[in-house]
């Protein structure tokens, strides 16, 4: 509202102002303002140029987001390993099998791969802030049946199938958050906090997990827990976090209906409207009518624009391009050969170097760090990689309205350097192959998963936001299409994981599995940065997909 707009003019002159009255002077401005400035630009005040601004959301408010996209993302990661030791106190408490309890872990990661097909794909339809509390508010029902189910195997499952339904769509709903907030030239740092706080989950998981059972004695603790977490960041997204879906509020500007508001909001207007009655403050018939016309008018385009049926098989249809099956290879296959060494340090550090259950626990860690290291550290690089590409090509990068990425090599900028990275990846994973076939002192293989968990993490988000860069009217969708990839490529990779490291021992299946994974990114990073621009220009000719 401007300031001090009656002391230059007549009543007469200034008729908006009029129904305020001298009550204008004594509105009291909420002290929290989480809803973006619809006139002025993020960063450079009022808008001075007719191009429009990627995003009207402010630093503060980007900050705010993150963070809570921080609180989000950890519900998929801490909620499948923080299940791993209770495994032995199921058992006993439902009186079944070890094979039993296994089966639950199965449909955890099958309802973590169905997860995204269904809300991610919505979440680019109907926006992020309804799916993520739809999905949390699953979640936290979930958690609490389990707090409450003492005896029944079924429900067991049941419930943990729901909890994998409302946890594991917050990795590609968030890519589609940071892909409507961030220009592309800005994506990687945003993109590297939050993916740090899920690989700090994968860490602490098993540790909490433990330290809670331990002190316990009961799974039941573990899962209160979890609602607890679940509810509070119900709470939070429901009271500040913002509608940023590009489909539904455009750069920020477009307005929303009421279920895209913050809570906040909703109750700061409605405080305002119980100050206007209380002061007598009202409208004309005319005013009134006119505003609500208008406001019809736009709930009607708003639905045009984003009431359709979202598909969950768009996410499947996404694999199936040259230019994406390359990028998902790239992103999925590390991600699944880090699975497999995950999955083989128990056994390994048990058998041959005689570690106890809590040293097996404490191993883990080295990887934890490496993938949030590396995470921060690869989101900071690929903004400099999208900088020295611009640079290279002659183009002047636009962090104001953001770069058309059409005639952009965005490939070639998303990949710049992987050739020294794949070549590191390579000979890490061999290494830890061989430096447990040769009982090499057992500080080695802790050093080579800490390598192993930065490289594997720098490759998933590279070419995960490679993916989201290629598909932009749909980012969520497209990340889901990653998420069902690498749980794919997962679960072939640990199913043959025991079988062939007895087979062959750990040198050389380890070998094969950098050959596999390695050799095969070494070819596929070529055609994406020589192919990948065109093939996605011709997939653009022949389907309305951005």
């Amino acid at each position: 509202m401007p300031p001090d707009t009656e002391q230059h003019g007549s009543d007469e002159s200034s008729p908006v102002h009029t129904p305020l009255q001298a009550d204008q002077t004594q509105e009291v401005v909420p002290p929290l303002d989480l809803e973006p400035s619809k006139k002025d630009s993020p960063e450079q005040g009022p808008r001075l140029s007719s191009a429009p601004h990627y995003t009207v959301f402010t630093s503060s408010h980007r900050r705010l987001i993150t963070l809570i996209l921080i609180l989000t993302m950890l519900a998929s990661p801490l909620t499948a390993t923080i299940y791993l030791p209770l495994l032995p106190l199921l058992v006993d408490h439902f009186q079944v099998s070890p094979q039993a309890i296994n089966i639950t872990l199965t449909v955890y990661i099958v309802f973590q791969a169905l997860s995204p097909l269904l809300f991610a794909t919505a979440s680019d339809t109907f926006g992020r802030r309804p799916i993520y509390l739809v999905t949390f508010s699953l979640y936290t029902l979930a958690s609490l049946g389990l707090v409450l189910n003492r005896t029944s195997y079924a429900g067991l499952l049941v419930l943990r199938a729901l909890q994998s339904l409302g946890a594991s769509a917050v990795l590609a709903i968030a890519y589609g958050v940071v892909a409507d907030l961030c220009v592309p030239s800005e994506r990687g740092a945003m993109q590297g906090l939050v993916m740090g706080a899920a690989n700090l989950a994968v860490c602490i998981g098993p540790v909490v997990g433990g330290w809670i059972a331990l002190g316990s004695g009961s799974y039941e603790w573990v899962f209160l827990c979890l609602v607890i977490y679940g509810g509070s960041v119900c709470l939070v997204v429901g009271l500040a976090l913002p509608e940023t879906a590009r489909n539904v509020v455009g750069n920020g500007e477009r307005e929303t209906r009421w279920w895209g508001k913050t809570w906040w909001t909703l109750i700061t207007v409605w405080q305002r409207n119980r100050r206007g009655l209380r002061h007598g403050t009202t409208k004309s018939v005319h005013e009134a009518m006119e505003e609500k016309r208008g406001s019809a008018q736009e709930e009607s385009t708003t639905a045009n624009q984003s009431f359709r049926i979202p598909n969950p098989l768009a996410a499947i249809r996404i694999i199936f391009w040259r230019d994406t099956a390359l990028i998902l290879w790239m992103a999925g296959s590390p991600y699944a050969v880090w699975y497999c060494v995950q999955a083989s340090i128990p056994s390994v550090y048990r058998d041959i170097y005689g570690f106890t259950e809590f040293q097996i626990g404490l191993s883990y860690l080295t990887g934890g760090f490496g993938t949030v290291l590396g995470g921060y550290a690869n989101g900071k690089f690929m903004d400099w990689n999208y900088r020295v590409t611009a640079r290279q090509k002659g183009h002047t990068v636009d962090s104001i309205s953001g770069d058309d990425l059409k005639h952009f090599p965005i490939e070639r900028a998303r990949a710049r350097g992987s050739w020294c990275i794949l070549g590191g990846y390579i000979c890490a994973l061999a290494g830890y192959g061989w430096a447990i076939h040769i009982h090499a002192h057992e500080s080695i293989p802790l050093i080579l998963q800490f390598v192993l968990a930065a490289i594997c993490t720098a490759f998933q988000q590279t070419f995960n936001v490679l993916l989201v860069d290629i598909f932009q009217a749909s980012p969520s969708t497209a990340a889901a299409s990653g998420n069902v990839t690498r749980c794919l490529l997962s679960a072939v990779a640990v199913a043959v994981l025991q079988p062939m490291m007895d087979g062959m021992g750990p040198g050389w299946y380890f070998s094969f599995l950098s050959m596999l994974s390695g050799g095969g990114g070494v070819v596929a990073n070529w055609f994406v940065t020589t192919r990948g621009m065109a093939w996605r220009h011709r997939r653009l000719k022949i389907t309305d997909v951005v």
